[in-house]
Parts: C-alpha cells; structure tokens; sequence
C-alpha cells in the first residue's frame, strides 16, 4: 500500500474498525509519516467521542415522547375535520343543486323529465294575445303523452299548459314572443284603430282651416208696414174719398 491510498483509507474509514492485521495499519508499521497521521487521526476520534458523550440531552425524552403524542393526535383530529369538512361541503351542494339549480334548469329546459313520464304545469297569463290565440300557437308543439293546454272559460287572459319541461319552456318562449311582436295580429286592430283615429283629427283639423266664416246678406229692404218715403201704410189715402151713408 502506498502512502496516498493509507490516507485516503484514513478519511473514508474509521479506526476502530481497522484491526491489526489490516493493510493501514502494515503500512503505519513501515511508514513513520504515516504512522504519525494515523496517531493524530486516532487522537481526534477519541476526543470528538468523549465530547460527544459528555454533552447533556438537547430535549427531555419525555418531552419529545408527548409531542410525538400531541403529533399524531393532531394529525387524526385533522383528518377526521377535513373528512368532515367535504361531507358538510357535499351536502350544502347536494341542497343547492335539489332547491335551486335543477329547478332552474327544468324552467330553462335544459333537463328534461320526458323519460320519466314527468309532466309539468305552468300558467301563462296574457296581455295581447286571447287564449285562443295562444292555443293555436303551443298546439304544434304540446303533443306528447299526456300533454294538455286548458283555456279558462271565464274570461281570464292567461292559459295553462302541462307537458314535459321541454313543451312548457317553449309554449312560454313563443307566446312571450308573440306578445312582444308589434307586428302580432292581437296589435292589428288596436294599430288600425289609432291609425284611423289619427287620420280623423287630421282631417277634421285641415277642414276648419280650410272654411272661412261666410258673411251675412244685405239686399234691400222691404216696404214692410211703412211705404216709400217713410209714410206708414196705415194712413188713409188722401185721394180717396170716404164712402157716403146712405138714408
């Protein structure tokens, strides 16, 4: 063994592992350098040993035991809170979706309960069209099993539809926008009225401007109960002599 490979055994070994008869220490015995390194090297373990030993405890063992305790006691109270904690957030959203979302999504149409054989029933009150009128317009559309639309005998202005979520959202959407179309024959009448009614005051207003006020006749006179020159008719004739009285 050369002197290179003795002390690179010396920093990668320990001492008290070698024994006599190991390759290091045949070397030491023939090398005094390396003898030398060997007996400091020795020197150091020994005392790094007897410090080492001689240290008190950092922590009390009792100590370190009960907060490995509090540890792991932490840790299953942990685990059970957050089972906890995503079984409460599952039932909140379970609550949400049952009383809000699928509600709204069967208003929407969006789901749909034919399969089921669910029918829904919804009234649509109206302010143009006449239930008649709607009817002929959801009729197309409300044909499935059990589908039925009812018009009120007593006059109201609204309709009731039952059908699958499908036929009642799209019952709703066309008589909304039949109801919203100006153009709808239910505005027709109503339109041509205030047309007509319109073209009346303009027409009347064009006709007062147009006549002038027509002035008064003035001819002559009559003689009436007095004569030419003024002299009343009720005079006797001058010129005539008054009958005699015969005896």
């Amino acid at each position: 063994m050369t002197c290179e490979e003795c002390l690179s055994a010396l920093e990668t070994e320990s001492l008290r592992e070698m024994t006599a008869d190991s390759a290091v220490m045949q070397h030491c015995a023939t090398c005094p350098d390396c003898a030398r390194v060997t007996t400091m090297v020795r020197d150091r373990e020994y005392e790094t040993a007897t410090i080492l030993n001689s240290l008190p405890p950092m922590s009390n063992p009792l100590m370190v035991a009960e907060t490995a305790g509090l540890t792991a006691h932490r840790r299953r109270v942990g685990r059970f809170v957050v089972m906890g904690s995503a079984i409460a957030g599952a039932f909140i959203i379970w609550i949400v979706s049952a009383t809000m979302i699928i509600p709204a999504l069967y208003r929407t149409g969006v789901i749909t309960n034919a399969a089921a054989g669910g029918l829904r029933t919804e009234t649509v009150q109206l302010s143009c069209l006449s239930p008649q009128q709607a009817a002929d317009i959801i009729n197309p559309y409300v044909k499935s099993h059990g589908s039925v639309y009812y018009i009120p005998s007593s006059g109201i202005s609204a309709i009731t539809v039952r059908g699958t979520a499908e036929e009642v959202a799209k019952s709703r959407t066309l008589i909304n926008r039949f109801e919203r179309d100006p153009s709808a024959a239910c505005r027709l009448a109503e339109t041509s009225l205030r047309k007509s009614l319109e073209g009346m005051d303009r027409a009347m207003q064009e006709a007062t401007r147009d006549i002038a006020p027509a002035p008064s006749p003035r001819g002559p006179k009559g003689p009436g109960l007095l004569g030419q020159g003024g002299a009343s008719l009720l005079n006797a004739d001058k010129a005539t002599t008054p009958p005699t009285k015969k005896e």
